[in-house]
C-alpha cells in the first residue's frame, strides 16, 4: 500500500531504518578495502606497472560516469513482490562478495595476463557495486514520502557508513598482516574473504529489515529523452547538483593534499592517520545534528547555515597558521562540522526532488534522480584529482625535497582558503532553491488527490 497523509511518518518502522543502515555497513566494507586498497594491492603485491592501474581505474570511473543514470533507469523499471530496489539487495549480495574477492586474488599469470585479470575483475566490480549503490541510495524515497523522516533515514545511514569506513581503515592493515602471516598476497586475499563474507550477511539483514512503502506510479516505459527531460525539469536538483559539485570538489582536493599538508607542513607523513580521525567527530556530530535541525528549521536554511559555518571556521583555521600543531588538530575537528551536515542534506534534498519531478513530468523515477547524488562524487572525485595534479606542477612541488614558501602556501591555502571559497560559493545556488518543506507538503497532498481521482501525476 502506498503511503498517506499522517500515516506516512509512521510506516517507516525502527527496524527498517536499521536495516537500511545495514545494508550501508555492508556496501562500505566493501568499498573500504576496495576503494582504498586496490591500487597498492596491483603495484606492490599482484605485480602490475602503477600505469596500468591508473589506466584500469581511469576507463572505469569514465564508463561508471555513463552507468550510473543507466542503473537508475534499470532500477526504476525493476518490478518484484519485493519491490524495485531492495531486491537489488538480495540478487547482488553474494556477486559483489565473489568479485571483491577475485579483485584480491592473485593468479599465476605472465604480465600482460595479469593486466587483463585485473582489467576484467575491477570492473565487474565496478559495475555490481553500483547495481546495489544506486538503488540503496533510492530506498529511502521508496520508503517514505515524508520528507523529515527521509531525512533522519539518510542521516543514519550516513552516519553507520561513516562508521564502518572509519573502522575499516583501522583495521584492514593490521588484518592482512594477522591473516598473511608475514605474506602480503594471502594477507588480502583472506582479508577479502573475511570482508565480503561479513558484507553479505549484512545485505541479507538489510534486505529483510527494509520494506518499500510508496507504491510505484503506473506509467509508460521511458526512453533517453524521457529520463533527460526528467532531469533537464528539475530546477531544485540542478541548484542541489551544483553547490555539491563546488563542495565536494573542494573537499576531494583538500583529502588529495592532506599528505602532502601533513608532511611538508607538519613535518611528519604519519599525520595523516590523526588528522583523518580528528575529523571524524565533528562530521557525525553535523550528520546526528542534520535532520534534527532540518525539522526546526528546514533543509535550506540549515544547509546555508552549514554553508557560513564552513566559511567562517576554515578561514578561522587560515589565520591560525599551522606553527603550532594543537591548534591544527582542533581545527580539523571543527572543520569536520560542515561536511557532515552537507552529505546528509544533499541525500535528503535530492530524494525532495523525485516528488517535484513527479508532479512536473508524471514520473516518478527514483532510481535515476538518486543516481545524480553518486554521478556527482564520481566527478567531483576526477576534477579534484585532476586539479591537485596541476597544481602540485604550477607550484614546482619537488617529491622528498625541502619545499619552496610558494609551495606550502599552495597546500595550505587549499586545505583553508579554497574550502571556505567554495562554501561561499555554494550559497549562490541555494538562493534560487524554492522546495521547502511547506512546498513539498503541498506537491505530496495534490500527488495524492490526482491518484485518488485516477488522473495520473503529471502536471
Amino acid at each position: 500500500m502506498s503511503e498517506a497523509g499522517g500515516n506516512q511518518k509512521n510506516a517507516v518502522k525502527a527496524r527498517e531504518i536499521a536495516g537500511h543502515a545495514a545494508a550501508g555497513v555492508g556496501q562500505n566494507l566493501v568499498y573500504g578495502l576496495w576503494g582504498s586498497y586496490i591500487l597498492i594491492f596491483y603495484t606492490d603485491v599482484f605485480g602490475i606497472t602503477a600505469g596500468a592501474a591508473g589506466l584500469i581505474m581511469m576507463f572505469t570511473r569514465i564508463w561508471d560516469a555513463v552507468n550510473d543514470p543507466m542503473m537508475g533507469m534499470v532500477a526504476d523499471r525493476t518490478r518484484t513482490k519485493w519491490g524495485r530496489y531492495r531486491p537489488w539487495l538480495l540478487f547482488l549480495a553474494v556477486p559483489v562478495g565473489i568479485l571483491l574477492v577475485l579483485n584480491f586474488y592473485t593468479p599465476a599469470l605472465p604480465g600482460s595476463g595479469k593486466v587483463a585479470y585485473a582489467a576484467v575483475t575491477y570492473v565487474l566490480l565496478s559495475m555490481a557495486f553500483t547495481a546495489v549503490d544506486i538503488p540503496y541510495w533510492s530506498l529511502p524515497s521508496a520508503m517514505t514520502r515524508d520528507s523529515g523522516r527521509r531525512a533522519g533515514i539518510f542521516s543514519i545511514a550516513r552516519t553507520a557508513t561513516t562508521l564502518t569506513s572509519v573502522v575499516s581503515a583501522v583495521i584492514i592493515i593490521p588484518l592482512t598482516q594477522r591473516l598473511g602471516e608475514g605474506n602480503q598476497e594471502k594477507g588480502f586475499f583472506r582479508t577479502a574473504v573475511a570482508f565480503a563474507v561479513v558484507s553479505v550477511i549484512f545485505y541479507i539483514i538489510g534486505f529483510a529489515g527494509i520494506r518499500e512503502h510508496v507504491e510505484p506510479v503506473k506509467q509508460k516505459k521511458n526512453g533517453l529523452g524521457d529520463s533527460l527531460r526528467v532531469l533537464a525539469c528539475n530546477k531544485p536538483l540542478l541548484l542541489i547538483i551544483l553547490s555539491v559539485l563546488i563542495i565536494l570538489t573542494a573537499n576531494g582536493l583538500r583529502n588529495s593534499t592532506l599528505p602532502y599538508f601533513a608532511q611538508y607542513n607538519l613535518g611528519a607523513l604519519s599525520l595523516v592517520s590523526i588528522l583523518t580521525a580528528l575529523s571524524i567527530p565533528g562530521m557525525l556530530a553535523g550528520m546526528l545534528s542534520a535532520p534534527v535541525l532540518a525539522r526546526k528549521f528546514g533543509k535550506k536554511r540549515v544547509f546555508l547555515g552549514a554553508c557560513i559555518y564552513g566559511v567562517l571556521s576554515n578561514l578561522l583555521f587560515f589565520f591560525t597558521g599551522y606553527s603550532d600543531r594543537t591548534m591544527v588538530f582542533v581545527m580539523i575537528a571543527l572543520t569536520g562540522v560542515s561536511f557532515g551536515f552537507i552529505l546528509v542534506l544533499e541525500s535528503a534534498m535530492i530524494a525532495d526532488t523525485i516528488e517535484y519531478a513527479q508532479w512536473k513530468t508524471g514520473q516518478r523515477r527514483e532510481g535515476l534522480i538518486s543516481s545524480t547524488q553518486t554521478f556527482v562524487s564520481k566527478l567531483c572525485l576526477a576534477l579534484s584529482g585532476g586539479l591537485i595534479g596541476l597544481i602540485l606542477t604550477v607550484t614546482g612541488y619537488a617529491p622528498g625535497q625541502v619545499q619552496t614558501g610558494t609551495t606550502l602556501s599552495a597546500f595550505y591555502g587549499i586545505m583553508t582558503l579554497v574550502v571556505a571559497a567554495a562554501f561561499a560559493l555554494a550559497m549562490i545556488p541555494m538562493f534560487f532553491y524554492g522546495l521547502t518543506e511547506e512546498v513539498h507538503a503541498g506537491i505530496v497532498q495534490e500527488l495524492e488527490k490526482r491518484n485518488e481521482k485516477g488522473g495520473g501525476s503529471g502536471r
